[in-house]
């Protein structure tokens, strides 16, 4: 008989680290639906006030607060501002019996070694695989291929090149968008910078599990000489890399054209993302995520406005299911029910405030409106055909 072990159990974690934009959030949504019989927590950080990835990768069924596997920290990045609120999630979730894997994805403003830190701190965890993601169309338009990683620090060039150095695994999105001779530079910079890690190219985060989950792959001993050796006094909240972020909430929709312009001719260099929910009068049925990155530009199609089902079913919906909807749209706005325009903008302090003075101006006037309700046409310029994962 084997004599029984004293050992806790320790709950392996992995991190998805990356710039703002790289794709942590699709990743993560496609990662949960992929091991549905995994017992898995996730912890999901937004530097923002508005709570856009915890809207997007929380599920009724899979994973939630009632269900005790899901915790969204916004308001703050978790390796400043809201470091003691994650130090105490992981505290509530030491010991977990129904845990097998805990996923943490960092915001994009997030330094690396304050997470490992209060990760190491607790021996009921095991900091297993550091993912990084990153963007290869904004490292060549952005950072010259990784040129200006190397030229002396600022701002978010310095916390990339930390992210990317921490990482035993970077995972390099976005390539659809790059020619193959950039992906081959990419990927001999990625590799100066870090040799030890492992290097993998993936679109719409599509891979395989067993690459991100129990890889055992983590070095701590690598990352404490790292950090030792780099940049361990500039470790920080993001305002040391002068990121911060605002918030615009109106029902009124935006004016599809004049959006397409601002994004087009006047998205300012220190703009480094944008996201949230919105909505055109062009496509007043549809919930659309707004996804900006850099320079590039998504919209997905998330789901349809109550307010719209309830006033063109199709015919798809029973006479309970519509008097349902009209009950949850009481109390909503009285022209535009639960439709409304929900974005987060994260850059530097004074692109911030030019970029959301020419949204402002992007929202339809009360002459549209009214256009709008009497059933009247915009000129739509973006995309008919939508992503939807």
């Amino acid at each position: 008989m084997q004599p029984m072990s004293d050992t806790p159990k320790q709950i392996p974690i992995t991190v998805l680290s990356g710039f703002l934009g790289s794709g942590k959030t699709t990743l993560l949504r496609r990662l949960i639906h992929e091991v549905k019989d995994t017992r898995i927590g996730v912890i999901v950080n937004d530097m923002s006030e508005l709570e856009v990835d915890g809207d997007l990768v929380r599920d009724p069924e899979l994973l939630n607060e009632e269900r005790r596997n899901f915790v969204s920290i916004h308001s703050g990045s978790v390796s400043g501002a809201q470091r003691a609120a994650f130090g105490g999630v992981l505290d509530d979730w030491c010991g977990r019996e129904d845990l097998d894997q805990v996923v943490i994805e960092t915001s994009g403003s997030s330094h690396p070694w304050p997470l490992i830190q209060e990760i190491g701190a607790r021996p009921e965890f095991r900091l297993d695989t550091f993912v990084t993601l990153v963007d290869a169309k904004a490292f060549m338009e952005d950072y010259g291929g990784g040129r200006l990683l190397r030229e002396p620090p600022q701002s978010h060039s310095m916390l990339m090149l930390a992210q990317i150095q921490l990482a035993d695994l970077i995972l390099l999105t976005k390539t659809e968008r790059v020619t193959p001779q950039s992906i081959g530079q990419i990927a001999v910079q990625l590799m100066e910078f870090n040799s030890d890690a492992t290097l993998i190219a993936v679109n719409y985060g599509r891979i395989q599990p067993g690459r991100l989950l129990k890889t055992g792959r983590f070095d701590m001993r690598r990352a404490e000489k790292i950090a030792a050796d780099c940049w361990l006094d500039e470790v920080g909240d993001s305002g040391r890399y002068d990121l911060g972020s605002s918030v615009v909430n109106d029902p009124r929709p935006l004016h599809p054209r004049r959006l397409w312009h601002l994004f087009r001719e006047r998205l300012g260099a220190g703009i480094h993302r944008s996201k949230g929910f919105v909505w055109f009068p062009s496509r007043d049925r549809d919930v659309l995520l707004w996804n900006q990155a850099a320079g590039s530009i998504e919209l997905e199609l998330m789901a349809y406005w109550k307010a719209a089902l309830v006033t063109d079913p199709d015919g798809k919906l029973v006479p309970e299911e519509i008097a349902t909807l009209r009950d949850m749209l009481k109390g909503s706005h009285s022209e535009f029910g639960d439709r409304a325009c929900e974005l987060t903008v994260i850059g530097t302090e004074r692109d911030r405030a030019i970029f959301v003075q020419d949204l402002m101006s992007c929202f339809c006037t009360a002459d549209e409106i009214a256009e709008w309700q009497r059933g009247g046409a915009f000129d739509d310029p973006w995309p008919t055909t939508l992503l939807r994962l």
